[in-house]
């Protein structure tokens, strides 16, 4: 019996694990004109190029993303007044992106980031 137990113990941790590492989105939760919004930073690594990545910011709420500042973590920067944005990388190594939001024309900020492995 005590052997089964540790058995069915392994296998509900090892499901916890695989299904709780498969989510890679951090989130954050952030006051905004008095709503609270969720915000979150998507990678997509390209599947022709490892060193590709698409990059998006999602948020719930009803106001708007107007900027993103991008920074990549390998010392390039970008901005977009879209959600999206695309990278391409020079060197694998594992790298902090942030993305730093104006919500309104700058009313609010929401600032996701997230690290990313290149290969």
């Amino acid at each position: 019996m005590k052997t089964k137990l540790l058995g069915i113990l392994f296998l509900a941790i090892t499901a916890f694990s695989i299904f709780s590492s498969c989510r890679k989105v951090e989130e954050d939760i952030v006051d905004c004109l008095s709503e609270s919004i969720l915000t979150s930073l998507h990678a997509h690594v390209s599947g022709t190029n490892p060193k590709q990545v698409e990059f998006n910011v999602s948020h719930s709420g009803e106001n708007q993303i107007t900027s993103i500042v991008w920074n990549f973590g390998d010392g390039t920067t970008t901005t977009t007044t879209g959600t999206t944005a695309t990278h391409l990388y020079n060197a694998a190594g594992t790298y902090e992106v942030k993305a730093e939001g104006k919500i309104n024309n700058g009313k609010c900020t929401i600032s996701p980031k997230k690290s990313v492995d290149i290969q």
